[in-house]
C-alpha cells in the first residue's frame, strides 16, 4: 500500500506540472479564455470517454502492466512538452496526457479496493487520498517557480518524478486475499441502519457534487492564470494562489480520514455546498490575492468532501467496485471537461470574472436541489444491495 501511495503522489505532481505548465505557456502565447478552456477540455475528453466506456474492462487489465505503460507514456510526454512550443502541439499533448492517465487511476483504485472489507477499505482510501492530495499541493506550489525560471525545467522535473513510477510499477505487490476479521466486521465504516433508498440518494448527491466541484476546479485551473496575468500577479504568485485549492482539498481529506461521522450526513453536505457558493461570490467581488486564496481553499474543502464521499460510496459495494470506480472517475473527468469548456466561453463572452458569478449561482441552485431531494430520505433498516 505504501508503494501505491507514493506512486499516486508522484503521478499527481507530474499531472499538475504538465497541465498547469501547458496552461501558463498558452497564456504566454496570448491564448483566449475559450482556448484555455478547450485546452483543459482536451485533457478531459479522452479521460472521460475511456473511464466511462472501459469501466468494466479495467478489471481484466493487469494493474501493474497498465500502470507501467501509462507512466512510461507520461515520461515521454514530459520530454515532448519541454520541446514543443506551439498552441496546437499543446492541445495534442493534453489529449495524450488524458489518454495515458485513464489507464493509471481506475486500475490503481481497483487495486486499492481489491479484497478489502469495508473497514479496511475506509482506511486504505484515507491514506490514498492524503497522498495524492499532497502531490497536487506540492505540484501547484512549486510549478510556478520553475516555470518562471525556465519552462523546460518544470517539464523535465516532471519527467524525473515519473521515473520511479515506471521503474516500480512492474514490481507492485498483488493485493492479499481478504482474511475474515471479526473486529473489523463488527465496526463497519458506514452506519448499519442506512436503507437502500438513502444509500442510492447519497450516491447520487455525491456524484452531482463531485461533478460540480471538479468542473469548478477545471475552470479555475484553466482561467485563473489568464486572470492573474491581467492583474499582474506573476506566475509564482498565481501558482501559490491555485495551490490553496489543493491545500483545502488535502485538509478536507485529513479531517474526513479521522472520523466517519460524515458518512450519510446531509447537513455537512449542505454546509459544503453553501461554502462553495459564498466562496465563488467573494472571488467575483474582490481582486485581492488573499481573497482568491481563501475562496479557492474553501472550494477545495468542498471538493475534498465530494471526492471522498463519491469514491467511498462507490467502492463500498464489492460487487461492482471496478466498473463503478471507472464511473466515479468518468463523472469527475466530465466535470473537468464541461467546466473549462463552458466557463471559458462565458469568460470570452463577458469577462474573466463572470465564471465566478456563474458558479456561485450554480452552487446556490444545487443547495436548493439538495434540500428538495432530502425529502426522499427514509428512516429504517434495510438489507444492503448493490448500488447501480
Amino acid at each position: 500500500m505504501t508503494a501505491v501511495c507514493v506512486f499516486s503522489l508522484l503521478m499527481d505532481i507530474v499531472v499538475v506540472y504538465l497541465m498547469l505548465g501547458l496552461n501558463f505557456r498558452a497564456v504566454d502565447l496570448n491564448a483566449t479564455p475559450a482556448q484555455l478552456g478547450l485546452l483543459q477540455a482536451s485533457f478531459a475528453v479522452p479521460y472521460t470517454l475511456l473511464c466511462f466506456f472501459m469501466a468494466r474492462r479495467f478489471s481484466s487489465l493487469d494493474t501493474r502492466a497498465a500502470m507501467t505503460v501509462s507512466s512510461l507514456a507520461l515520461l515521454i510526454l514530459c520530454i515532448l512538452s519541454a520541446i514543443m512550443s506551439s498552441l496546437t502541439s499543446f492541445f495534442l499533448l493534453a489529449v495524450l496526457v488524458g489518454t495515458s492517465t485513464a489507464f493509471f487511476w481506475p486500475p490503481l483504485e481497483h487495486h486499492i479496493a481489491r479484497n478489502k472489507s469495508s473497514h479496511e477499505l475506509y482506511g486504505a482510501l484515507s491514506r490514498f487520498n492524503l497522498w495524492w492530495g499532497s502531490g497536487y499541493v506540492i505540484g501547484a506550489t512549486t510549478c510556478g517557480l520553475l516555470l518562471e525560471w525556465d519552462s523546460r525545467v518544470a517539464f523535465l522535473t516532471a519527467a524525473a518524478c515519473v521515473v520511479p513510477v515506471v521503474a516500480g510499477s512492474p514490481f507492485l505487490p498483488h493485493s492479499p486475499r481478504l482474511r475474515p476479521n471479526p473486529a473489523a466486521s463488527e465496526a463497519p465504516a458506514s452506519p448499519p441502519t442506512v436503507s437502500i433508498e438513502n444509500r442510492r440518494l447519497f450516491l447520487m448527491l455525491s456524484r452531482v457534487f463531485i461533478f460540480l466541484t471538479y468542473a469548478s476546479a477545471g475552470a479555475i485551473l484553466a482561467l485563473f492564470p489568464k486572470l492573474g496575468d491581467a492583474l499582474h500577479f506573476g506566475k509564482p504568485l498565481v501558482s501559490r494562489v491555485l495551490a490553496f485549492f489543493y491545500i483545502g482539498q488535502l485538509l478536507s481529506f485529513f479531517i474526513l480520514a479521522k472520523t466517519s461521522r460524515w458518512h450519510y450526513n446531509l447537513r455537512l453536505l449542505l454546509v459544503a455546498q453553501g461554502l462553495c457558493a459564498v466562496a465563488f461570490l467573494t472571488a467575483f467581488v474582490w481582486n485581492r490575492t488573499v481573497v482568491f486564496s481563501g475562496a479557492f481553499g474553501a472550494i477545495g474543502l468542498g471538493a475534498g468532501l465530494s471526492y471522498f464521499s463519491s469514491l467511498y460510496y462507490t467502492l463500498h459495494e464489492p460487487v461492482f467496485r471496478t466498473s463503478l470506480a471507472g464511473v466515479h472517475e468518468a463523472i469527475l473527468a466530465a466535470g473537468r471537461l464541461l467546466g473549462p469548456l463552458s466557463l471559458g466561453a462565458v469568460a470570452g463572452r463577458f469577462d474573466l470574472k463572470a465564471p465566478y458569478l456563474c458558479l456561485a449561482s450554480i452552487f446556490a441552485l444545487y443547495f436548493a436541489f439538495t434540500c428538495l431531494a432530502s425529502r426522499r430520505l427514509k428512516r429504517g433498516v434495510s438489507t444492503p444491495a448493490p448500488l447501480v
